[in-house]
């Protein structure tokens, strides 16, 4: 997932500004599994609404057992050969998710100059951190 946050920063910063702009209200994200790009979105999300590294790592985590009817009916659908490929990508492990939000302080020196530098400018990022507490 780190290749998102470092090839992919427009896409990060057009959800984040789709999330901003959304009416009150809870605004649901997901992709495909629900755990990948919406896992990165959701841990975003709570480090800007000021939530602790290990309580996202948690939350994250705790997404695991959810998918597993998907990851079931995943790999029913797949040969063994290209279920062997996926099958590492299955995990829903707290320090997957704590990694990349330390690749996002060592590469790009944290999710404010990460966010200042793909757009979102820091007045933006105040208002989406106060939508996110709320």
């Amino acid at each position: 997932m780190t290749a998102m946050l470092d090839h992919a920063p427009n896409q990060i910063v057009t959800v984040l500004g789709a999330i901003l702009d959304a009416p009150p209200g809870p605004v649901l994200i997901h992709c495909h599994a629900g755990k990948d790009r919406t896992g990165l979105i959701a841990a975003l999300c709570s480090e800007l609404a000021g939530q602790t590294r290990d309580q996202t790592a948690a939350d994250y985590a705790a997404s695991g057992p959810a998918l597993t009817d998907f990851y079931r009916d995943q790999q029913a659908r797949h040969t063994p050969e290209q279920w062997a490929q996926l099958a590492p990508f299955v995990l829903t492990r707290a320090d997957d998710i704590r990694h990349i939000l330390n690749h996002l302080d060592d590469i790009w020196g944290g999710l404010s100059a990460y966010l200042k530098a793909h757009g979102l400018i820091g007045h933006e990022s105040d208002v989406l951190a106060r939508r996110l507490r709320t």
